[in-house]
């Protein structure tokens, strides 16, 4: 997740096919750029969707979901 400015989080999730797998607490430096990763590995091969969501006192910020498909 990369957020190039704005209004930090100070909790990062990452969804996939809508269960939780990773939760990151975030430092807030707003308005600095902020990021968070997780790396992913040893699938079925299948299709997945992955969702992240920041959120800071205001509230949450979705972000767009997308779509990996693990062929081998």
């Amino acid at each position: 997740m990369d957020l190039w400015w704005g209004t930090n989080g100070t909790q990062y999730r990452l969804f996939e096919n809508g269960v939780l797998i990773d939760t990151q607490a975030l430092t807030d430096q707003s308005p600095n750029a902020q990021s968070a990763m997780k790396a992913i590995a040893d699938r079925s091969i299948g299709t997945y969707e992955y969702r992240a969501e920041l959120v800071n006192a205001s509230g949450v910020t979705l972000s767009d979901t997308i779509r990996v498909t693990v062929s081998k």
